[in-house]
């Protein structure tokens, strides 16, 4: 009898696991289960006392960031509102803050599905989906205490060492986070000049390379001077930079403005100064894109975001953004081939009386600030 009841276990085992399997994306696995509650999955056994005794450096290249910097986001979850110790009505003890900030990780920072964490883990795939709601929601709660604007004289002073550009407040730029075509959405709306469905994080960075500002969720076949415009920063930057005190440098994507300062358009008739004054330029804002490329390199679920809805995934995307921010103030520094991203330049002159005005304000900014670069 006990040999019968092994045969017909391992049976039901098997069957399990092909069922298991035949499931590739994380779409069908969160319908799959919320189905399914109930099935029962082998799973990898006691994986965080293994990572206990990974050392520093192959902890830091599993998790991709630093086991201080991994436990001081424990401690800060655990004493967080998102996170209960509470037993539930079925008697069974909630994962610990650990496991769900060390599964979390490890899904961002790896090119693998929930399910393959849930059973690295040892947990059930519902249980995960839940983990990583509550870790994208803790993430994009504190987002404003660490994506933040910070003393400008400082900034301003930071990047005058970088290059010799005066008052800069920060960099902006947009780069495409190639994604599956969301749920309930038309694929042409989402693909970018590539033709890749995908969607623009907009950034603005520091001269650590901090991001002290993110928008995202808007298609990439949005051009980015539109995805500018429909951000909350661009109606708060012209206060922010003090009318016109200070500065955020873009390139030519944009419009110029008394606030935002691009390079001089090139059509051959450059001069000495106009192309010093756009070497100077480029070389301090191509910080935004080292912002970037340490971004996707560090957290390489964002080479290509496998989530289902437009939510999701810009919750995960500002959630990575956090953690970012995070890994620079904790002086965890990540070495990866940075990729240098070329936008094309937008050769939008500009309609109305009102767009006329902004950008003739802008200009006269720029070539005050030539004046002051090359007196």
């Amino acid at each position: 009898m006990a040999a019968q009841n092994r045969d017909i276990l391992n049976e039901q085992t098997y069957v399990i696991i092909s069922d298991f399997l035949s499931f590739s994306s994380s779409s069908d696995e969160d319908e799959y289960f919320l189905r399914n509650p109930r099935r029962i999955v082998p799973k990898m056994k006691n994986f965080l006392q293994i990572a206990h005794q990974y050392s520093d450096h192959d902890f830091k290249s599993h998790f991709r960031v630093s086991r201080a910097t991994a436990y001081d986001i424990i401690n800060n979850f655990e004493n967080s509102t998102f996170y209960s110790d509470d037993t539930s009505h079925e008697g069974i003890k909630p994962s610990s803050a650990e496991s769900h900030v060390l599964s979390f990780l490890w899904f961002a920072g790896n090119k693998v599905c929930l399910r393959d964490v849930a059973q690295r883990f040892g947990i059930c795939a519902t249980t995960i989906f839940r983990q990583n709601k509550r870790m994208m929601d803790f993430l994009c709660d504190i987002a404003g205490n660490v994506i933040k604007f910070s003393d400008k004289e400082n900034t301003a002073n930071e990047f005058l060492q970088i290059a010799g550009f005066p008052k800069v407040l920060g960099c902006i730029d947009g780069t495409f986070i190639k994604v599956r075509t969301p749920a309930h959405k038309i694929k042409s709306t989402y693909v970018n000049r590539h033709d890749i469905p995908s969607i623009t994080l907009q950034g603005i960075c520091d001269a650590r390379k901090r991001f002290i500002d993110t928008f995202t969720g808007i298609p990439s076949k949005i051009h980015d001077a539109r995805v500018l415009k429909l951000s909350d920063i661009c109606d708060e930057l012209p206060g922010i930079c003090e009318a016109g005190k200070y500065h955020i440098l873009g390139d030519g994507a944009y419009p110029i403005r008394e606030w935002l300062i691009i390079p001089f358009k090139d059509y051959g008739n450059l001069s000495a100064k106009d192309k010093q004054f756009n070497k100077m330029l480029s070389a301090t804002r191509v910080l935004i894109e080292n912002a970037f490329g340490l971004l996707k390199g560090r957290f390489r679920q964002l080479i290509e975001v496998d989530l289902h809805t437009v939510d999701k995934i810009s919750k995960f995307i500002t959630s990575c953004c956090v953690l970012h921010n995070l890994c620079i103030d904790n002086n965890d520094n990540f070495d990866v081939d940075i990729v240098i991203e070329n936008n094309e330049d937008y050769n939008n002159e500009g309609r109305g009386q009102q767009e006329a005005l902004l950008r003739r304000l802008g200009e006269v900014k720029r070539n005050q600030l030539m004046n002051v670069l090359f007196p």
